[in-house]
């Protein structure tokens, strides 16, 4: 009874305490604003009815949505750069971390969760999207997501512009650029970040800059650098790129009965194809054959092509012949109805869905990111399929080719140094549907698999370092910052030496006390030097 009593009182003060900080963060905020009873409407704290939700809508990795997943003191959710500005302000005033949020999609759901006491900006209210035909060029609020920027765009340019970027619809531009950004035009127009032109940022002490004022060290580490390290993005000017009114889309599907072994080596190189028209990812998990207990890998290779099915099939006829794609499975579209296609729509589908963040489906899963740069020979492959025979079909595995127009770009051009040498990022992942949360006995038997898979791809991926995705961001690598030598083990793996150690002099620069932090963000060290 006494021990009761005292759990009680412990959690009374506690919520106490918990109330009068964000009492005094929101206090903060209201006299630095002008129209303070406007401002009280845009905050949100755990005891509002619409705390939960507004935290929620965004999550968009279903395995954070447990009770036991840490959630914001305060939830923000300004409409302009002002109650941005007051937000660092005040948390850094009230001993707040801050966590930024855009379109949610975090692999380690770092934008809206911490363990610690924190503020969470969710941008979603500032996502206007101003685009230029003439100059072929938009400048977009960092609450943006790609569906919505894609649909803007082909409205406005009668679908002649596009923006090289991802092909889920509710992925955040900010996320997106602020790791790089790959997608099917990566062969073509390189990555996201490679085709931004300005930026607007509020800095640590609540200064907006742009490319001129904040410089071009800084201009660097946000394209690339995961832009949240250094402040927070408030809107992107980017250069968008041409397409042809067509493109043409097609499917192959094939079992290791049917050669997907043989198909898959020979598709490894295509990162060495000079056609950079020419974009193929592809997908493989494993199936049960028919109602036996014998499991087979179905791979499935999805291709684009930037331009008509009569200038694509003389291509693949002879870089790829192989792949046995006819006229009848190429269906001409345009960009962005390819885009539907390629996150599972049928093309015919209204684009307005692009707009619709609740229509998109939202993911339950953990991933693991590696890159390749020599041909995985087929006895590896071999192994790697039966790796997926010990799994129960909740593995999967993703590849995003290389090549093209990333191979004009030095490795240092931007933060994202996969460049030059890669055929492929390769991307692994295991999905917790079915089960209550990641913490199940059978989570925990996929995640275990997850991990032995990717001690077996070790002798077939790039080494020394072993490259990794940042926006494929995966807290198992590690991370330590206390010193240079423990956050090399994943800042090199993300961003490679010579990168790395540049975000760390831009960052000492820009945040010295290290108040945009969390776990595999850019570090501070206290002893001057180990950066160098």
């Amino acid at each position: 009874m006494e021990r009761s009593y005292f759990f009680l009182l412990v959690l009374t003060l506690a919520l106490s305490f918990s109330s009068a900080y964000s009492r005094d963060f929101i206090s903060c905020v209201e006299s630095k604003s002008t129209n303070a009873s406007s401002i009280s409407q845009l905050i949100y704290t755990p005891g509002n009815a619409s705390f939960l939700p507004i935290w929620q809508f965004a999550v968009q990795n279903t395995r954070f949505l447990k009770p036991s997943t840490p959630r914001p003191s305060i939830i923000v959710t300004p409409t302009d750069e002002s109650l941005v500005q007051t937000s660092i302000l005040c948390a850094k005033k009230h001993g707040y971390e801050i966590r930024i949020r855009s379109g949610g999609h975090d692999f380690e759901g770092l934008s809206y969760t911490a363990d610690v006491p924190f503020v969470m900006i969710d941008l979603n209210n500032m996502r206007s999207i101003d685009i230029d035909v003439a100059k072929r060029t938009a400048w977009v609020g960092t609450g943006a997501v790609l569906g919505e920027l894609y649909y803007s765009i082909a409205q406005k340019s009668n679908n002649t512009l596009y923006f090289p970027g991802g092909t889920w619809p509710t992925v955040g531009i900010s996320g997106l650029i602020g790791g790089g950004g790959t997608g099917n035009l990566l062969r073509k127009y390189a990555t996201a970040g490679d085709n931004v032109l300005d930026a607007r940022i509020i800095d640590v002490n609540g200064r907006i800059l742009n490319r001129k004022s904040m410089g071009e060290d800084l201009f660097w580490a946000i394209r690339g650098g995961v832009a949240s390290s250094f402040g927070v993005v408030v809107a992107w000017k980017l250069q968008l790129v041409s397409v042809p009114e067509k493109v043409t889309v097609f499917i192959v599907n094939r079992t290791l009965e049917q050669g997907a072994t043989e198909l898959f080596y020979k598709y490894q190189s295509l990162a060495t194809f000079e056609d950079r028209n020419l974009y193929i990812r592809s997908q493989a998990a494993s199936e049960f054959i028919g109602n036996t207990t014998q499991k087979t890998m179905r791979i499935i290779f999805q291709g684009i092509y930037q331009g008509t099915t009569n200038e694509l099939l003389p291509v693949l006829d002879k870089v790829f012949p192989e792949l046995g794609v006819t006229r009848e499975i190429c269906q001409e579209m345009t960009s962005v109805q390819s885009t539907l296609v390629f996150f599972g729509r049928p093309s015919t589908t209204p684009l307005e869905i692009l707009t619709n963040r609740s229509a998109i489906p939202k993911s339950n899963s953990k991933t693991k990111s590696n890159f390749v740069r020599t041909p995985i020979p087929i006895s590896g492959l071999e192994k790697i399929w039966s790796k997926f025979f010990e799994n129960d079909l909740s593995g999967g595995l993703l590849i995003i080719p290389s090549g093209g127009r990333m191979d004009d770009y030095a490795e240092t051009a931007t933060p994202y140094p996969h460049r030059a040498g890669t055929l492929y990022l390769l991307a692994t992942s295991v999905s917790f549907v079915g089960q209550a949360n990641d913490t199940t006995p059978v989570s925990l038997r996929r995640l275990a698999w997850l991990q032995s898979l990717e001690e077996l791809l070790t002798p077939y991926v790039s080494q020394n370092p072993r490259e990794s995705y940042v926006n494929n961001n995966d807290l198992d690598i590690g991370v330590g910052a206390a010193n240079y030598k423990e956050a090399s083990v994943w800042g090199e793996r993300y961003w490679k030496r010579e990168n790395f150690k540049r975000l760390i002099r831009i960052k000492a620069k820009v945040d010295p006390k290290n108040f945009f932090k969390f776990p595999q963000s850019i570090p501070v060290f206290k002893r001057r030097g180990l950066a160098q």
